[in-house]
């Protein structure tokens, strides 16, 4: 027989966690089973597939490819049977429907607004959920189905397999600082001025780091120093005030936080212009209200 048919969705969630935690007594434990059942489950699992999944040192256990690309497949059917079972009880609550959107903290305030207004009036009754994270942790749980559609400044060769990518606009980054910042009310700023003061800035894996070191590079400027890393929007915007600290944002952002006089853009011209896009999955393609999500988004630009 088939050993997908033997195959339960306990067995996949056991398998993610001992790739996570390449370590058998700990998994045991969570489950509160011997190790050495455990053990001969997992040798049983090899044997009806066929193929090495682990390979067992003393300092533990190390996840083989073929268990990695099962671990995917069994990550992304579990969280489509999550999304199932949080559809079903949103619709016994009088929902038509859930859409479930990742977006980054850079582009949230700018362009979801106007989207998700055109998207309520259309289908006041779908479940419209948003999470703020990195995309370093949303393109993951995208992959596992946990989202539909991922929103935010992209780098289209840096994103997974099997998803689907769209460029909405593109506009430059520039330096801001808080109003009270020495810079704030000068009317040239040079890389020597900016240079001089601590900086936040995005973590070394963002997309918004990468275009900021490229811009250091096409000024011919050294690496800043980097006293906060974060991508919190609002802890940004707290730790500027009253501060000497510099910070890198994307222009749209910068202005609608300048109307607010919450900061103030130094006139510090930059070359470098970051992507700001979107990603979804297949299935988001068969789903009208995402299809109609995804136009919301096109014309909120």
């Amino acid at each position: 027989m088939d050993w997908t048919h033997r195959i339960r969705l306990r067995h996949l969630a056991i398998l993610v966690r001992l790739c996570e935690t390449r370590n058998l007594s700990q998994v045991a434990a969570e489950l509160n089973i011997t190790q050495p059942a455990l053990s001969k489950w997992l040798k049983d699992l090899e044997q009806d597939i066929g193929l090495p999944l682990f390979d067992r040192h003393a300092r533990g256990i190390e996840p083989t490819l073929h268990a990695l690309e099962l671990r995917t497949h069994a990550r992304e059917i579990l969280g489509k049977l999550g999304r199932a079972q949080d559809a079903m009880t949103q619709l016994a609550r009088g929902a038509t429907g859930t859409l479930a959107v990742g977006v980054t903290p850079n582009i949230a305030p700018v362009l979801l607004p106007p989207g998700i207004q055109r998207f309520r009036e259309r289908y006041p009754k779908v479940l419209l959920r948003i999470a703020e994270n990195t995309l370093d942790y949303l393109l993951p749980l995208m992959q596992e189905g946990t989202f539909d559609i991922v929103v935010g400044r992209l780098e289209q060769k840096s994103l997974p397999r099997n998803l689907h990518y769209e460029e909405l606009y593109d506009e430059p980054i520039c330096l801001v600082v808080g109003i009270t910042h020495p810079l704030a009310k000068k009317r040239k700023v040079t890389w020597q001025d900016v240079q001089r003061y601590p900086w936040i800035s995005p973590g070394p894996a963002t997309p918004m780091r990468m275009r900021l070191e490229y811009e250091l590079a096409l000024a011919d400027q050294p690496a800043p120093w980097h006293q906060v890393e974060s991508s919190s929007v609002l802890v940004n915007l707290a730790l500027l005030a009253d501060s000497d600290l510099v910070m890198p944002i994307s222009q749209g952002l910068a202005l609608h936080f300048s109307r607010q006089n919450m900061l103030k853009v130094l006139p510090l011209a930059m070359r470098s212009r970051g992507v700001t896009g979107m990603v979804w999955r297949e299935a988001a393609q068969s789903s009208d209200h995402a299809v109609y999500f995804m136009e919301s988004l096109r014309l909120a630009r």
